[in-house]
């Protein structure tokens, strides 16, 4: 790096602000997990990377304090902003790019996501450094359809298709102004990616990691649990 290039400043945005609804309990980043929330548990996972310098949890706004709490027990050592998210994931992506200016990168993670793994976390960010937009995906194990009103209209390539994960990592500025433009025009994506890729830039796609669950259902869970006590007994010995 150049002297007169700009010094590389990462911030993470953690949505945590999602209602639930599938799991029925509440805030999915206060479901405990053999005995610790699953914002905790991420929080401590990105306070644990050296490249990462700023984070903000963008969280429940009922249930704003719990989560400040949650954050405030790991006594973290870099800073660490919590404030409330909005009606959707893309507004509260919105609030917590707010929170980052002087960034130059950022990565935007699940808090539903506990178990995303350092390794893949430093992957996307690589990525991202060099191309200014990742995101990890996996290729489907299944046959993959299109459907509609209930009948089959597409047979897809799995060879073609992806499942996204997170983190997503981008070039601060670019993602800003992919937020921006899409508040402009009323899109709604599914994920980060899907607007920045809107706006005409190129996404680059590095492989994802199978054991970073994203918690939704009941099943899910259950197999975060069995896999989070496996790895902490693992740990223990």
């Amino acid at each position: 790096m150049s002297s007169t290039q700009r010094p590389i400043v990462v911030g993470v945005i953690i949505a945590a602000a999602g209602a639930g609804t599938r799991l029925g309990l509440g805030s999915k980043a206060l479901v405990r997990l053999n005995g610790r929330t699953t914002l905790a548990r991420v929080v401590e996972l990105f306070l644990g990377l050296e490249e990462v310098d700023r984070i903000v949890v963008v969280g429940p706004p009922a249930r704003l304090e719990k989560a400040r709490a949650e954050v405030e027990q790991l006594a973290p050592a870099k800073p660490v902003q919590v404030c409330p998210g909005g009606d959707t994931r893309q507004q509260s992506v919105r609030a917590g790019l707010a929170k980052l200016e002087g960034c130059t990168h950022v990565l935007v993670h699940d808090a539903a996501r506990p178990l995303a793994s350092p390794a893949l976390i430093r992957r996307v960010l690589a990525a991202a450094l060099e191309f200014d937009a990742a995101i990890p995906g996996l290729p489907p194990r299944d046959a993959v359809k299109r459907v509609e009103g209930g009948r089959l209209v597409e047979n897809l390539e799995r060879s073609r298709v992806m499942l996204a994960q997170t983190p997503q990592g981008f070039a601060y500025p670019l993602l800003v102004r992919a937020h921006f433009e899409a508040a402009e025009t009323g899109l709604e994506g599914d994920d980060d990616a899907a607007l920045v890729s809107a706006g005409g830039h190129q996404v680059t796609v590095v492989p994802g990691d199978p054991g970073n669950i994203k918690l939704t259902t009941a099943e899910d869970l259950e197999m975060l649990e069995a896999l989070i006590h496996e790895h902490e007994a693992v740990a223990a010995t």
